[in-house]
């Protein structure tokens, strides 16, 4: 992440803990401060947190420090020690806490109640140093008595604060603290974090404020925790790293920030382009389909216009497209350079070649047009609007696109699944030329499911309806008239490649790709077996037909099994034969021989099946859904249960991604999430 409150311009990250154990005046008794600030440190400064780590400052400051000490780390530091707009610091202060003469004091060791005002630290002082260094991402922690006051002082400073400064106080003003509560709250919710239940608090580098704020409220029970007015809540937070991080693929900052949102990378573009679902699959997987390749290429260089690529569902149109979009990548190539020196040189676009690429599931028409005109840095259109409107953004493209002399190159996947396919095709396809309907200055690779191949359910058209919205967004079938895929090739003048047919389509691919899978996923027992592995593969190429979705999944079931398949078991055959239902119910039987669990699978997956758009967000929402589909009235469903699944080899079949800020879990293929929602009782069969 490299927006600014997540702090993608910090250089130094610093852990300081102002604590204070013994106190000389009996008024105040002893505590146990040590225990705190561990707790804190152990999160912020572990080394698995990388370059996300914070790193332990001024740590004499957490052994009873007096006001010298204070006042001399933080009130005028060595100039060349003062903090400066590239770092982040957290800043935990523990301790008692007294309100005495209208301000809140920090009671240090040798602190007299008499004479507080001599001996003791105003702790809105200590806020008030930080604001005069230039520091910009902060978080101030008092766990203190009494700390509200604290919160209510500060905001009376004359000068606003910067906004990355979350300021939290452990108790209000009128409330004495518990001991070591909010560490110990903080401390429970990060235990929770970094357990299997803590993926529902997202995988993102850090934590939203709102999140960690509300999570911490709720452990401290009848205690009260306040926070700065205006600080960030709704935002992630550079001083809240999430040990759940899972790290995205690495790629060209300028082809991260202009073509593709990170985790459409990482969860579409760059497994899909390895023929595999998800990231951490091994192996460049994808093999074959050189011809196919070689006019996609050729597409993407070559003269202005629109290709229409499109295939019945499992054909591989999103693998093709997603291959050429992550090989025009420098950073990509360079990550994957081992796998890619293995490729024909003819197969590998230059590089660059692909300007944006917009995957458009669960996408309106406004968001498609805006996220390729930021892409481009296409002058944002002006209105009187908050956001502006579809019409002025395409006319902010078509400004900026008269001036360009360069021919730029999109590619759009998955028409079919955007939440108003006809409305993205008529409103906005059709404008990326010059507005005349000519594509002069613009090579558009569009890809779209459609009915042919495997015969899968394509989108269409009703003559009834000004508009129609796609089953990504909508429940209901439309009729079946002119289907998506030939309307666009109509309305854009498109030349289209159908990848199910000839000449791209070679069945000799589907058995390359199952040998590879039998071969390379880990503990296989085709691994070194290569003459069985292509025997299977041939047989189960044979019967998958031209489906990849099948082959993968029957390919994939395979390699997890102990012991190698004879390719003629009948028993084998008739499953394949069945197509996804049939490998689908084998995969489950394999991974989970009990019946019970496979129900309780299955009920949890349905739920994911009925998510439109991105997918079904985890917290709060994924189980009362679960509870609601499920055909099970002895269980109530969890975030146990859902850790529980996503520690099984099923998580595979599931597509981790972003919406709103949240993270949200689908199917990786439209055809599993008709499976489960239609004939769920089949598959548990």
């Amino acid at each position: 992440m490299t927006n600014a409150l997540t702090g993608g311009d910090v250089l130094r990250r610093h852990f300081v803990a102002i604590a204070t154990s013994a106190y000389e005046d009996p008024r105040w008794w002893a505590l146990d401060v040590e225990k705190e600030v561990s707790l804190l440190r152990d999160w912020l400064c572990s080394e698995q947190l990388g370059d996300r780590r914070f790193v332990p400052l001024n740590q004499h400051l957490a052994e009873n420090p007096d006001e010298n000490a204070i006042r001399s780390a933080l009130q005028n530091p060595p100039y060349a020690r003062r903090w400066t707009a590239n770092d982040a610091a957290v800043v935990y202060v523990t301790g008692h806490g007294e309100i005495k003469h209208d301000n809140h004091w920090l009671v240090l060791q040798a602190t007299e109640w008499d004479r507080i005002r001599s001996t003791a630290l105003r702790t809105a002082d200590l806020a008030g140093w930080l604001t005069e260094t230039d520091i910009k991402h902060l978080l101030l922690i008092f766990d203190l008595c009494y700390a509200g006051q604290t919160v209510v002082e500060t905001g009376r400073f004359d000068e606003e604060l910067p906004p990355n400064w979350l300021v939290l106080a452990s108790a209000t003003k009128s409330q004495k603290v518990v001991t070591s509560a909010l560490t110990e709250a903080i401390n429970g919710f990060l235990e929770e974090l970094a357990s299997d239940v803590g993926q529902k608090y997202g995988v993102d580098a850090f934590l939203e404020v709102a999140t960690f704020v509300d999570e911490i409220q709720n452990r401290l029970g009848d205690q009260r925790l306040a926070h700065l007015a205006g600080s960030p809540l709704s935002r992630k937070h550079a001083c809240l790293p999430n040990p759940h991080y899972r790290a995205p693929a690495p790629v060209d900052s300028r082809r991260r920030d202009l073509a593709l949102p990170q985790q459409d990378l990482l969860t579409h573009w760059g497994p899909r382009s390895r023929g595999v679902v998800e990231a951490g699959d091994p192996g460049w997987l994808f093999t074959g389909r050189d011809q196919l390749m070689r006019e996609l290429i050729d597409a993407a260089v070559g003269e202005p216009g629109v290709v229409l690529v499109t295939g019945g569902a499992g054909s591989g149109k999103s693998a093709a497209l997603a291959r050429l979009v992550t090989l025009s990548d420098p950073v990509f190539i360079e990550q994957y350079r081992d796998q890619v020196a293995a490729i024909p040189s003819d197969l590998i676009p230059p590089p660059g070649a692909v300007d944006v690429a917009v995957l458009a599931t669960g996408k309106r028409p406004d968001e498609v047009i805006s996220q390729i005109c930021r892409a481009l840095r296409v002058p944002t259109p002006r209105s009187w609007r908050p956001v502006p409107t579809l019409q002025e953004w395409i006319g902010a493209w078509q400004s900026w696109l008269a001036e360009r002399e360069k021919t730029v190159t999109l590619v759009i996947d998955a028409l079919d699944e955007a939440s108003d396919p006809q409305g993205l095709l008529l409103d906005v396809l059709t404008q990326l030329g010059e507005g005349d309907g000519h594509f002069s200055r613009v090579r558009l690779l569009l890809g779209v499911r459609s009915s042919g191949g495997s015969g899968g359910v394509a989108s269409y058209w009703s003559p009834h309806e000004p508009r129609l919205t796609a089953p990504a967004a909508f429940p209901f079938p439309a009729l079946q008239v002119p289907e998506l895929a030939d309307r666009a090739e109509t309305e854009l003048a498109a030349h289209r490649i159908r990848v199910d047919e000839q000449p791209w389509w070679r069945q000799e691919d589907v058995a390359s790709y199952a040998a590879e899978l039998l071969q390379s996923l880990p503990d296989s027992p085709y691994a070194e077996r290569p003459d069985t592995a292509r025997a299977v593969a041939e047989v189960l190429a044979q019967h998958a037909g031209k489906s990849f979705l099948i082959t993968r999944v029957a390919a994939a079931s395979l390699a997890h099994r102990h012991v190698t398949v004879d390719p003629q078991d009948p028993h084998w055959l008739a499953t394949v034969s069945e197509g996804v239902l049939g490998v689908f119910r084998d995969d489950l039987r394999v991974i989970l021989p009990d019946p019970d669990e496979r129900r309780r699978a299955v009920n949890l997956l349905r739920a994911v099946a009925f998510a439109y758009g991105r997918g079904l967000p985890w917290r709060d929402v994924w189980p009362a859904v679960t509870n609601a589909v499920a055909s099970d009235p002895y269980r109530t469903f969890t975030d146990s249960d859902i850790a529980w699944l996503l520690a099984t080899r099923l998580a595979a079949y599931l597509i981790t991604d972003r919406e709103d800020g949240d993270t949200v879990y689908r199917l990786f293929h439209d055809e599993l999430r008709d499976t489960l929602r239609e004939f769920w009782v089949k598959l548990l069969g």
